[in-house]
């Protein structure tokens, strides 16, 4: 089956791309509409980090990508913007030959063995984390937006006209100055040429600065463990002991729920096996047993974020048909969830069509909230700030 979609925009094709691209990763699926609260969570718990980040070097590699840009002699915004991307493909070899071989996370390495550049470039991967981190100061500013403040600033123009996601840009400082649109970060040496994956010193004490000090980052999780040093092996084996309250109860509410959607997605794999699935049927029994011997409280979860009522509604059906042992309506409720969420793409409504992988069960993960991709940032960030980043 072939997927297409109406290009409306750049920005618009890269979202679309993006989900797509997570189509493909099985950590990706989300068979039963849980999507909205892991992603709540994550923005609370790890704003600005998205599950398609490699590493943190991007993060300043962009910044000094406007900087170069400003000073050549282009004709629009939208010329500006090309020469970004072309410049993003140009860095792709840079990265490659001035890093260790065993360094992982450089996007474009697979593309340029094959001979072609990647359609979901750094710069548009990494622009929600620079505004969320204020590395980009206009919390609002559109990444092509962004192109045409830093093209018109190059030509002095006191009044730009600047359009952003959904909202009109009205800053009265928004044509005056290169750093009004980045916070101060300059390449230490000629980057298109020297830079590597790994952070310098001074790019890590700027990332770590940034991520302790902006609004949305600060008193998060993230926050947290750059500042504690702390590169926990897994979501689930984050220390609370010394959290701080509010941290520590979205840590313990997300927690709780990962604890409690994984049956859900257990139960979906024997429904899906048709039954035969005996791994399977020992998994949800184990985690029955385990799940009612504690304390759960869905609600106090739900109120934390935005959740639609289908949504919730499923989540707490679930809840009550577990605690009753109802077999019967638990597995009425998961084939009309995904019925519900998929459409004619439902996998357990269409046994003929779609046909169970014994060795691949269907999302039989634990919810980590984009926590191993926050775990690769705050590493890079230690790593160069215990100085053994080339600098």
């Amino acid at each position: 089956m072939q997927i297409g979609f109406i290009d409306f925009s750049k920005e618009e094709r890269n979202k679309v791309l993006a989900t797509l691209k997570l189509l493909g990763v099985q950590t990706a699926l989300d068979e039963l509409g849980v999507g909205s609260i892991r992603d709540a969570y994550s923005d609370i718990l790890f704003p600005g980090i998205s599950t398609i980040q490699t590493r943190a070097k991007y993060f300043v590699l962009i910044p000094y990508l406007f900087e170069k840009a400003s000073k050549q002699k282009l004709s629009n915004g939208n010329e500006f913007h090309r020469w970004i991307n072309d410049s993003e493909d140009k860095l792709v070899e840079t990265l490659l030959r001035n890093s260790d071989d065993e360094e992982t996370g450089i996007i474009g390495k697979n593309a340029l063995r094959q001979k072609r550049s990647v359609k979901m470039k750094p710069s548009s991967i990494y622009w929600n984390g620079l505004r969320t981190f204020e590395i980009v100061r206009s919390s609002g500013i559109s990444l092509s937006a962004a192109c045409n403040v830093a093209w018109s600033e190059e030509r002095k123009n006191d009044e730009t006209d600047i359009k952003t996601d959904g909202e009109t840009f009205d800053d009265d400082t928004a044509g005056h100055g290169n750093m009004v649109l980045f916070s101060p970060i300059t390449a230490e040496s000629d980057f298109v040429k020297t830079a590597s994956i790994e952070l310098t010193i001074k790019e890590a004490k700027f990332l770590e600065s940034r991520i302790l000090n902006a609004t949305m980052s600060k008193n998060t999780l993230l926050s947290y463990l750059l500042k504690n040093k702390m590169n926990c092996n897994s979501f689930d084996e984050i220390p609370t002991v010394d959290l701080p309250d509010i941290i520590s109860e979205d840590y313990q509410r997300a927690k709780s729920f990962a604890d409690f959607i994984i049956g859900a997605h257990i139960r979906y794999n024997v429904i899906f096996s048709n039954y035969e699935d005996e791994d399977m049927i020992f998994e949800f029994n184990e985690w029955r047993t385990e799940f009612i011997s504690k304390e759960f409280d869905l609600t106090n979860i739900l109120e934390r974020i935005p959740c639609n009522y289908a949504t919730a509604k499923f989540c707490k059906d679930f809840s009550s048909a577990v605690h009753k042992n109802d077999t019967k309506a638990i597995d009425e409720l998961i084939v009309a969830r995904e019925k519900a969420v998929k459409g004619e793409r439902a996998k357990l409504c269409k046994p003929k069509e779609y046909l169970y992988n014994y060795d691949r069960p269907v999302h039989f993960y634990r919810l980590d909230y984009r926590f191993r991709t926050a775990k690769t940032i705050i590493a890079d960030i230690i790593k160069g700030l215990e100085g053994y980043a080339n600098v």
